[in-house]
């Protein structure tokens, strides 16, 4: 607005000097573009090469990684491998075909085997919205139904990375597996095994 003024007065001053001929200087400049709002911070931050250290019962370490974008029909989905431990020395990785809608809810389109996307009915695993004891059951990666509960909002054990988080945590297949999610961040803190054998605390996070 100030620099509209500006212009406007020295082309008044021009007009009074009585027929001057001479260039009246640049026009002024054109507004300034608005940055576009920050986006809203989700539960599951997703881009390839996103990852998630822990460290399991102070003995031993898993990662969690987003290693690349996948198409599942019209949708560009991310590929994120999660390590499950079995032992401290065996692990299994899965890798879903994971998605931040909209609304910030991080939704499941299939899974990645063999170098192949295998789609499954999309469902909704995290809620950027959770309701208290709700289901988020999904479709699992060899058939059937994983069964997923909110069982709300709490704090996780200190972390080796950031401490103490507020987290949203949604217990698996009867508890076996939990994990807790902290907005913006992800997963700080997941437990593995029937009574929470594995206690895997955040180490280590890289976002991009």
């Amino acid at each position: 607005m100030r620099s509209i003024l500006v212009f406007v007065l020295a082309a008044t001053l021009v007009g009074c000097g009585g027929g001057g001929s001479g260039p009246s200087g640049p026009p002024p400049p054109g507004p300034t573009p608005t940055p576009s709002p920050a986006a809203a911070p989700v539960y599951q931050p997703l881009a390839v090469g996103d990852t998630w250290t822990y460290r399991c019962n102070a003995s031993f370490s898993i990662t969690n990684a987003v290693t690349q974008t996948v198409a599942v029909g019209a949708t560009t989905t991310y590929a994120l491998a999660v390590q499950i431990p079995s032992s401290p020395t065996a692990s299994t990785t899965e890798t879903m075909l994971v998605a931040n809608d909209a609304g910030g809810n991080t939704v499941l389109y299939g899974y990645l085997a063999g170098g192949k996307a295998v789609p499954v009915t999309p469902a909704t695993i995290v809620s950027a919205a959770p309701v208290l004891d709700a289901s988020y059951d999904y479709p699992g990666p060899s058939g059937g139904t994983v069964t997923r509960t909110f069982v709300g909002f709490e704090n996780s054990h200190r972390t080796p990375y950031g401490g103490v988080y507020v987290v949203a945590p949604y217990f698996e297949s009867g508890g076996t597996h939990n994990y807790g999610y902290a907005l913006g961040v992800g997963v700080v803190e997941e437990d593995h095994g029937p009574a929470f054998e594995f206690d895997c605390l955040l180490s280590a996070l890289t976002l991009h």
